[in-house]
């Protein structure tokens, strides 16, 4: 009796933290739309979890707004790859439950790559 619910249970346990897990990395996967800051002409390609944005003429503090809004602000890290030719340097990052802002030197046309981690 007891190895039958045994099974039954870690079977259940099972198919939950799957479909938790499909659910969070679904939600986490849309492409966040490109805010203030980011300059004319700018793009992004990627997901909320992480990517890059190509910024744009007359960049500034760059807003990314999520494509869906978090139980948490998660957790994220930015680079500007191209640095305006010079070596790459890391960019100061501010997130809520809907966006992540970044800023840093740079020039227009600089590469900010992005990484985020829900919790």
């Amino acid at each position: 009796m007891h190895d039958r619910v045994w099974k039954k249970t870690g079977t259940l346990t099972l198919m939950m933290t799957a479909a938790v897990l499909t659910l969070s990395a679904s939600a986490f996967a849309g492409t966040p739309r490109l805010g203030a800051g980011c300059g004319a002409g700018a793009s992004i390609v990627g997901s909320d979890a992480g990517g890059k944005v190509t910024l744009g003429t007359g960049s500034g503090v760059c807003t990314l707004i999520f494509s869906g809004t978090y139980t948490n602000a998660p957790a994220c890290t930015a680079m500007n790859e191209t640095n305006g030719g010079a070596q790459a340097v890391a960019a100061g990052v501010k997130t809520t439950t809907t966006q992540l802002t970044v800023a840093v030197p740079w020039a227009d046309g600089d590469t900010i790559a992005y990484l985020c981690t829900m919790y």
